[in-house]
């Protein structure tokens, strides 16, 4: 059986996976590591880049020949800025860098923010590209001056391994100038921004094969003739849907869960309208070629910086003392709303999540967390609610009665949450599998490779051969 090599970047850590859609194995497990320089926020991208090297090198040593290609998916909205050499213009900038603070604001005096939705669809949230690439435009005019092509983080790193520069489609969407009616860049929002045009390239469907690896990245890699570098679902939540194991005649919805929580549907069409701004939902591209429209909400984040504040004080935390924890704690009343701007920052010296929250809720006029069950009781309690909230939206904005919410990728793993989840919102939730975002990764590059026959062939697969709990 062909074996697919599935790189998946998360804004935490990254995995290098090499198999099929029945078994698969890590290759290399890295941190996808970021750093502060002089008050900026960047990606460490040579680090990263070295690291999927040594994993995919890795891959091939076990199993040479049989890999057929490779992919790579990551985080969406962070970019590289290439010059007409098509070299590096520094380290590309972290989304949560703070020189997006007050950047809506002056994009929006450019140009109304109804005009950028009805044209592209998107969440407004600071972090997005268009917001990055103003900060760069208004701040370091020099650099976008030098620049002559835009190339999403998945869309460099696939540039890097063979010399082809390409923006997939699906990361494409998250940047907040694409517009899904016309299938391209939104040129009138990018001239209004003062962009040149010249810096985003061809757009190409998710599942193109880009072409072979580089001579020279191929002799390092000891990579046998013929694999091919795809431009699989590049944004991590499209691969993640794509591997959703759906039964064909369901009405559902999906809840991408790990440091971002993605709740959403497949659409054929997009869903634009001055209810959906008011709601704040987004289209971004599913690899089907569909449209994903869903809610961003901050995830595991918040949960994920609590521990490692706790850690760095000299704790030591056991994820199954934590859950017991937990469960001894859950008639604590106090919830939070995930999605309130103070959990987007990472902890700093003066300021650590679980600061944030007890402020939250001594706002709210709520009890503040003692310990540790209750801090992740107010997170999941919080997170269970908003989805129920945003899940109600969707029903409204779409008139569908769903029959089930698939939860997908690493937070699918949280039991308590997935329960919670299904008692809050009232539906039936099916959690699984976790690694829904490389499974989603090598399907797309199967069905480009002609080795299974459709996306619904290739979901079967994962339903029967990965791990699906049903709460």
């Amino acid at each position: 059986m062909n074996k697919y090599i599935a790189v998946d970047l998360g804004a935490s850590n990254g995995r290098v996976i090499v198999g099929d859609l029945e078994h698969f194995e890590v290759t290399n497990r890295f941190v996808t590591k970021n750093e502060l320089v002089n008050g900026r926020v960047y990606w460490d991208i040579i680090g990263i880049f070295s690291e999927i090297k040594k994993g995919i090198k890795s891959a091939f040593s076990l199993y040479g020949d049989q890999i057929v290609s490779i992919g790579i998916d990551t985080w969406g909205v962070d970019f590289g800025l290439l010059d007409e050499a098509g070299e590096l213009l520094g380290n590309p900038y972290h989304y949560r860098d703070n020189r997006t603070d007050g950047m809506m604001e002056h994009v929006f005096s450019l140009i109304p923010k109804e005009q950028i939705y009805q044209a592209t669809g998107i969440q407004f949230m600071q972090l997005n590209t268009i917001y990055q690439l103003a900060a760069l435009k208004k701040d370091h005019p020099q650099l976008l001056a030098a620049a002559r092509h835009y190339l999403s983080i998945p869309d460099l790193l696939c540039y890097w391994l063979t010399g082809v520069m390409k923006n997939e489609y699906s990361h494409a969407t998250t940047t907040q100038l694409y517009d899904p009616n016309s299938g391209d860049w939104a040129w009138e929002i990018i001239d209004a921004l003062g962009l040149d045009r010249g810096l985003f390239g061809q757009i190409v469907p998710s599942g193109t094969v880009l072409g072979p690896l580089s001579a020279e990245v191929a002799k390092e890699l000891h990579a046998p003739e013929g694999v091919t570098v795809i431009a699989s679902g590049s944004h991590d939540t499209a691969s993640a849907v794509a591997a959703v194991p759906v039964l064909s005649d369901e009405q559902y919805l999906y809840l991408s869960s790990g440091t971002w929580s993605l709740l959403g549907i497949e659409s054929d069409h997009p869903i634009i309208s001055e209810k959906t701004l008011a709601y704040n939902f987004t289209n971004e591209g599913a690899a089907s070629g569909k449209i994903r429209f869903l809610k961003n909400i901050m995830g595991m984040w918040i949960q994920q910086e609590c521990i490692r504040w706790w850690e760095a004080g000299g704790e030591e935390i056991s994820w199954k003392v934590l859950d017991q924890q937990t469960l001894a704690e859950a008639d604590f009343p106090s919830f939070i709303d995930p999605n309130d701007p103070r959990f987007l920052k990472p902890n700093t010296s003066s300021s650590s999540m679980p600061d944030r929250i007890c402020s939250y809720c001594r706002e709210q006029g709520m009890s503040e967390p003692e310990n540790h069950g209750q801090f992740m009781t107010a997170i999941y309690r919080g997170l269970a609610k908003a989805y129920a909230f945003y899940l109600q939206q969707i029903q409204e904005l779409t008139g569908i009665q769903f029959d089930r919410l698939y939860i997908i990728g690493g937070g699918s793993k949280n039991a308590i949450l997935n329960q919670w989840t299904a008692e809050e919102a009232k539906i039936r939730v099916s959690s699984g599998p976790v690694e829904a975002t490389a499974l989603g990764n090598i399907l797309i590059q199967a069905l480009a490779c002609g080795d299974i026959p459709d996306r619904s062939a290739g979901r079967q697969i994962i339903r029967t051969s990965q791990e699906i709990i049903d709460y």
